[in-house]
């Protein structure tokens, strides 16, 4: 297990604010487990669709790169590493 920092925007956290969650998690898609332990179904929901992938709209970096090019939700985390989800911003 590697101790991590999870962020939630504050959009993601029902405007309360920028969350920072410290975890202790082995790979991406343990830490989104715990931090919806934390953070309740309302909140999986918003982000991951029912199979426990991101939702499409939904970025997902570790250490500032995207997670899709570094494993997706296998990817494993190492101490120190820090999880950032970010939504997508579209508009004209």
């Amino acid at each position: 297990m590697a101790s991590i920092a999870f962020v939630v925007p504050s959009v993601l956290n029902k405007g309360g604010g920028e969350r920072r969650l410290d975890l202790d998690a082995s790979s991406l898609s343990d830490a989104f487990t715990k931090c919806t332990d934390i953070m309740g179904d309302d909140f999986a929901r918003r982000v991951l669709e029912p199979d426990g992938s991101p939702r499409s709209l939904i970025n997902v970096y570790i250490n500032g790169k995207n997670a899709k090019f570094t494993g997706g939700m296998d990817a494993p985390l190492k101490d120190g590493d820090e999880v950032y989800i970010l939504p997508a911003v579209a508009g004209g």
